[in-house]
């Protein structure tokens, strides 16, 4: 009996100390739970000549201002669509979360890469490609959430742009204290049934803060690979926004420092961070596959 209670108690522990180390990421099941239903609400909305978004911020008027900014329609294996953002960082590269191709439930068969326009399933250069590299070590565990798509080489307009990314003088920064704009095709509150809000690209700025203060607010382990934005005044990313840009000003311009990954479960309004995947922690990756 003594030799049952201690097998028992040794599993316990085993078992606790397991669920304390491998957490699944906030985006696991992002594509059913998330992007397949408000892909087709803004579709529906699109359709209706009315207008979404990033929470507590505003719409963006031209793509000029942000365009680097990119849409993901997604095609799944199952038939449905999806929607994700991310970021064009060279005329044939664009750069989004791994999680937007597979998020540990759902696989992308395709991404309809949407850049230059205000809306992600209308307007703008148009094009399919199913070239996605994914980053070998994503497991769905908030780690390695980032994910390089390849597209034939696009044409620069004023709409149309390359967002820079960091420097090797960037990489020991931690970018506390940065304002931080970050933009999205994404849910504007939290309201489930919040359309008709706009089908339009939104913005907003928003505080870097510590990676310290951040892991507050989750259970997953916030790492080095991490930066987060405050949620201080509902400002954040939503549901629709995984993949997109955060951007920082270096040098006078707009750099990439951040890839959207994921958020709070108490929801995108309630003031708590949001997570991106840290740009610069993965420069070699990126411009291994540039």
């Amino acid at each position: 009996m003594r030799a049952l209670n201690l097998f028992i108690c040794l599993f316990i522990i085993l078992h606790d100390s397991l669920s304390a180390v491998i957490q699944p990421s906030p985006a696991n099941g992002y594509h059913l739970r998330v992007g397949v239903p408000l892909a087709a609400k803004i579709r529906r909305e699109e359709a209706a000549s009315k207008e979404t978004r990033i929470v507590g911020g505003s719409q963006v008027t031209a793509a000029s201002p942000v365009s680097y900014q990119a849409g993901i329609v997604a095609k799944l294996t199952t038939g449905w669509t999806s929607i994700c953002g991310g970021s064009l960082i060279s005329s044939t590269r664009v750069l989004t979360a791994a999680h937007c191709w597979w998020d540990g439930q759902s696989q992308a068969r395709s991404f309809t890469i949407v850049l230059g326009s205000l809306t992600i399933f209308t307007g703008g250069t148009r094009q399919d490609t199913s070239d996605v590299v994914v980053h070998p070590q994503w497991t769905v565990n908030a780690l390695h959430d980032i994910a390089m798509i390849k597209i034939k080489a696009v044409s620069f307009n004023n709409n149309i742009q390359v967002v820079p990314l960091p420097t090797n003088a960037d990489i020991n920064l931690t970018f506390d204290g940065f304002s931080g704009l970050i933009t999205g095709y994404g849910k504007t509150t939290d309201a489930q049934n919040s359309f008709p809000a706009t089908t339009s690209l939104h913005q907003t700025t928003v505080p870097i803060i510590t990676n310290a203060v951040c892991q507050r607010s989750f259970s997953v382990k916030i790492d080095g690979s991490h930066v987060c934005t405050s949620g201080s005044g509902g400002k954040g990313t939503c549901e629709g926004d995984s993949g997109g840009p955060l951007t920082i000003v270096r040098r006078n311009q707009r750099i990439l420092a951040g890839v959207v990954s994921f958020g709070p479960d108490s929801g995108c309004q309630a003031g708590s961070p949001s997570v991106f995947t840290r740009v610069t922690a993965y420069l070699s990756w990126i411009n291994s596959h540039m």
